[in-house]
């Protein structure tokens, strides 16, 4: 199966490197030169639990794309969704399939512009993955990937899907409740990323205080809140183990809008808080924490120029 990964920041070098350590034809593919020219120089550097190798693998920039991929896994922001598939419009065939595994809500709205609905694949993962610098991740610790046909049904090739990614160590998952771990991921992302992004401490250092603990069990129940209201069975007592079980696991984990924020770019917020503050208000739901957070993450990213250092 050929696959591209689409933006090869942390989670899609961490995604195609194990691919490609499996045997698989897979070919990183982003806008970044920094990124693409390491790569392409030295090798993917990726460190894991099972220790630190250099995974050979090729990186591209959309342009250079020449063959038609059977597979895209998307991990761009989705910020960049429709820009980044503009991008490869041309090599889109008609029974190319694109997975989404990305933070946030409405990513398959977006997808939906560029492939039909029966090769949409929409999931949710929860593996760590920081990106140290061009051609260097590190991913300490395990998770689970979760994947779904975006129109229900499970076919042949979404088992060759969940098979491949298993087999490279992603412990994935086919589940009926896609969107139930879709909303789960946000309320985990709404407190973890949005408590480190505005503090600049790492998830361990969040997860040590009262203070911290306490915010994030409120965002948790505040997000779950708005997905039952849309009758969504997500479950806050899950979300709110997971984010104390990665408060001690993953404690040195620097989530990617905390990152964001440190290289000043442009976050996700507005796609997972923000996205969350929406959706309550056109159901009427009061969710104060999270909107907090919302703001003060956009204003921090606002006025980059502006932090006292």
């Amino acid at each position: 199966m050929k696959t591209l990964i689409l933006g090869a920041g942390a989670m899609g070098c961490l995604y195609g490197g194990l691919l490609k350590e499996r045997g698989n034809d897979v070919i990183l593919v982003d806008v970044s030169k920094p990124q693409v020219d390491e790569i392409n120089r030295n090798g993917l550097v990726l460190e894991t639990a099972e220790g630190k190798r250099n995974i050979k693998i090729k990186a591209k920039f959309a342009q250079e794309v020449t063959e038609q991929p059977d597979l895209i896994i998307l991990f761009t922001k989705t910020i960049h969704s429709k820009s980044a598939l503009s991008s490869l419009k041309a090599m889109i065939g008609p029974e190319t399939m694109v997975l989404s595994l990305q933070n946030g809500l409405g990513n398959d709205e977006v997808i939906k512009e560029f492939v039909r609905t029966d090769k949409i694949i929409i999931g949710t993962t929860n593996f760590p993955s920081d990106l140290l610098k061009p051609g260097n991740v590190r991913s300490l610790g395990k998770g689970t990937t979760k994947i779904m046909s975006c129109n229900g049904e499970v076919t042949e090739k979404l088992k060759q899907v969940e098979m491949m990614l298993s087999d490279a160590g992603f412990n994935c998952i086919i589940t009926e409740d896609v969107f139930v771990s879709i909303w789960e991921k946000v309320a985990f992302n709404a407190a973890c990323n949005a408590l480190t992004a505005a503090s600049r401490l790492k998830l361990g250092d969040v997860g040590k205080t009262d203070e911290g603990k306490e915010l994030a069990r409120s965002i948790a129940k505040e997000v779950v809140s708005v997905a039952n209201a849309k009758k969504i069975r997500a479950n806050a007592e899950n979300v709110i183990k997971l984010i104390e079980l990665d408060f001690v696991e993953h404690a040195e984990h620097m989530p990617s809008m905390m990152q964001d924020v440190l290289g000043n770019r442009t976050t996700e917020i507005d796609f997972i808080n923000g996205a969350v503050v929406k959706e309550a208000e056109k159901l009427g739901i009061s969710v104060p924490v999270t909107n907090v957070l919302y703001k003060i993450v956009s204003m921090i990213q606002k006025n980059y120029e502006n932090l006292i250092k």
